[in-house]
């Protein structure tokens, strides 16, 4: 037990030093442009991409409508050239890493060349920590996430000839197997 006290305090008597920030947000794929943004009253909000989905899928007249909602715009960032091999990741492996991941690369790669560690500089790699903080409530990212393929199945099931009203009744039922969307669903992820 005395191993353990003294090593906490060992590490409370360790200086920290926060050298470099590395960014990715809407209209900002970096420090720079972040800051741009702010002083530029930039709004960054903007309609659905193409790239992403089609907001008439989720968006509905009636905003109370299970599965729907009421807005169209949201904040996305641009698209970011990854290289795989550049973080020693072989390209097959892509597929099965998860995006914020990838993201979470790029950022520490930003922020280490922010501090002045890029590629080129020599420095003892055994004293540089990087810290990287991302969360999701993993009980609720699948049901929440599975909704976001209604559309598909709704285009599936009458692709294959099956009616509208059970299409959707399908759907209905596979939905409320599911944890409801509702305002406090995606804060927390």
């Amino acid at each position: 037990m005395d191993k353990d006290i003294k090593s906490k305090n060992s590490f409370k008597q360790s200086p920290l030093a926060i050298i470099g920030i590395g960014c990715l947000f809407p209209k900002a794929g970096d420090l720079d442009a972040y800051w741009a943004n702010i002083t530029n009253r930039v709004d960054a909000i903007t309609g659905v991409p193409k790239t992403h989905w089609r907001a008439e899928d989720y968006c509905a007249k009636d905003s109370t409508a299970p599965e729907s909602i009421s807005a169209s715009r949201g904040g996305f960032i641009s698209p970011v050239q990854f290289n795989p091999m550049e973080f020693g990741i072989p390209p097959n492996a892509i597929e099965a890493i998860d995006t914020s991941q990838l993201l979470a690369l790029v950022v520490t790669q930003q922020a280490l060349k922010d501090a002045g560690y890029g590629p080129d500089r020599d420095f003892d790699r055994d004293r540089v920590s990087v810290i990287l903080g991302v969360t999701g409530t993993l009980e609720l990212v699948l049901p929440l996430g599975a909704r976001l393929g209604h559309p598909i199945w709704r285009k599936c099931l009458k692709d294959s000839g099956v009616e509208d009203s059970v299409a959707e009744d399908a759907v209905k039922r596979i939905s409320d197997s599911y944890v409801s969307w509702q305002e406090n669903s995606f804060p927390g992820l």
